[in-house]
């Protein structure tokens, strides 16, 4: 990735380390402190042996592989990066996170162009390992003969990154990461602060906690080495790189949107109760955080379900003659589940453990158990996603929309204040509900009076239209009145449903986090 600047020196030798096949007198540099989860990031300049088994060994929790890079020849425009199949089968086999990265080249083809030139090359799996794709955004690499901006306006590069995450978005439901330096991104984008739900992956060559750039609150992932040549080779060794957060944390990353199961027989969702340490069961009117799941691939057709709230995996305890509980921190037999989807879809799980289906006992009043050994009502679940978390950027002024009063575009970053479930409302209608307040926005006084969090339950005054706009923002259109919403007086006073037409004003970027 990032080349510029004085190139770090690392120290003992990378062979040891599993860096390289070629000895070395150097080796890793250790993790910044207070950052334990350690990755890499590698491509062609790697070389084509790298030894992910000793990678694993060495504590290499993730990693992010190249797969293409624009380099501007007639015939190509992409330049596949050959050793990209070779380097995911290796960090895959040897249980390392791994996502796949594009090193783009703005100008030379749009940013929708170039996302899909990384999809078709390494399509994305919601398999639970693979990180979400992501776009590598900096200085153009010396041989362009371009300008530190490839030779754009901050406006048309920040137009071309909405394209390329916009893409990435469509086709695999992920907000793509975005790799970049500070340095780079506030004189080039302006310091845009458009692309806050994208995780950030920040360039920064030092063992202390860099600057980040502007529109982002945290980084998730920090490069905070670069690879060195490996003297007598044609290759450099691996960039350095420290997850922020822990394993859950990372795991969750991989996961991608969670999923929440509804027994139809009550008509409720099985929560993982008491935060994980009381069996599932089939209870709870509404999604919270005991209620969500990931499901992980755990290979020759079953999955896992790991419990968000408490990073565990769920078992079929005693193969099968206790009740499901996620209490297991890796997938064994016990752990794993094939999903049938019956004629009316919904879906029945068959414990690997026993060969038996999980049914919600007693009609739901029981744990969740796996005994059954055929699907009757008791047996079947819908899979349910939870709502999306989103944040609104006003157009008018740049600012996240805050939901602590009347809601105003004042946020200068993300937080629960900044946050919105965006619930379907029914008739293609969606309600927002505030994380900071847990009430639903209203249209007060059926549009007359600044839009505010504090309703809880949805009925006229909360429902809106989102409205897609040419240029990629939206629109909400109050049904109350059939007013659009604007940040009135450029942002500087409260949302307020009351135009007739989408103007400036009237625009927002939907950011799903």
């Amino acid at each position: 990735m990032a080349r510029r600047g004085i190139a770090v020196l690392l120290g003992a030798t990378l062979a040891a380390a599993g860096l390289t096949t070629v000895a070395s007198p150097a080796a890793a540099l250790p993790p910044p402190p207070g950052y334990a989860i350690r990755g890499v990031d590698v491509s062609y300049f790697q070389g084509p042996a790298l030894d992910w088994a000793a990678l694993a060994r060495g504590g290499t929790r993730f990693a992010y592989i190249r797969v293409s890079e624009q380099d501007g020849r007639p015939l190509s425009n992409n330049n596949p990066d050959p050793f990209f199949a070779t380097n995911w089968a290796g960090a895959r086999a040897n249980g390392v996170y791994a996502g796949a990265y594009h090193r783009a080249r703005p100008g030379l083809s749009s940013g929708k162009q170039q996302a899909d030139v990384l999809l078709d090359l390494a399509p994305y799996a919601s398999d639970g390992r693979s990180l979400p794709p992501m776009l590598d955004i900096e200085w153009p690499r010396a041989d362009w003969g371009l300008g530190d901006c490839y030779n754009m306006t901050p406006a048309q590069l920040v137009s071309w990154i909405q394209e390329f995450v916009t893409e990435i978005a469509v086709r695999t439901g992920r907000q793509a990461m975005i790799y970049t330096n500070t340095n780079w991104w506030n004189p080039c984008t302006a310091s845009s602060t458009r692309f806050a739900a994208n995780p950030l992956f920040l360039a920064n060559y030092s063992q202390n906690p860099p600057p980040l750039p502007a529109g982002w609150p945290a980084f998730a992932v920090w490069q905070h080495a670069a690879g060195s040549a490996i003297p007598g080779s044609a290759w450099s060794s691996p960039d350095l790189d420290a997850f922020k957060g822990d394993d859950a944390a990372l795991a969750r990353l991989a996961a991608g949107p969670p999923t929440s199961l509804l027994a139809t027989v009550n008509n409720r969702y099985v929560t993982a109760a008491n935060a994980g340490a009381a069996p599932l069961i089939a209870n709870r009117t509404a999604i919270g955080a005991w209620e969500q799941f990931d499901q992980i691939d755990a290979g020759g057709g079953f999955v896992a379900l790991r419990a968000r709230v408490n990073g565990r995996y769920v078992t079929a305890e005693h193969a099968g003659a206790a009740a499901l509980i996620a209490n297991r921190t890796a997938v064994g037999p016990w752990e794993k589940f094939a999903v049938v989807t019956n004629a009316d879809g919904t879906i029945s799980l068959r414990a690997n453990a026993n060969n038996k289906f999980v049914t919600a006992e007693r009609a739901g009043a029981a744990a969740l158990i796996a005994n059954r050994t055929e699907i009757g009502a008791w047996e079947k679940f819908r899979a349910v996603r939870p709502p999306p978390l989103v944040t609104l950027l006003a157009n008018a002024n740049g600012r996240y929309v805050n939901a602590a009063g009347a809601l105003i575009a004042t946020g200068a970053q993300v937080g629960p204040g900044e946050q919105f479930d965006e619930v379907d409302a029914g008739g293609g209608l969606v309600a927002f509900r505030s994380r900071l307040t847990g009430r639903y926005v209203t249209a007060d006084k059926a549009g007359t009076a600044p839009l505010v969090a504090n309703r809880t339950t949805v009925g006229a005054w909360e429902k809106f239209a989102v409205v897609t706009n040419a240029d990629g923002t939206i629109g909400l259109r109050a049904t109350v009145n059939n007013r659009f919403v604007t940040a009135e007086k450029a942002g500087a006073a409260p949302l307020i449903a009351n135009r007739t037409a989408i103007g400036a004003w009237e625009k927002f970027f939907r950011l799903v986090t």
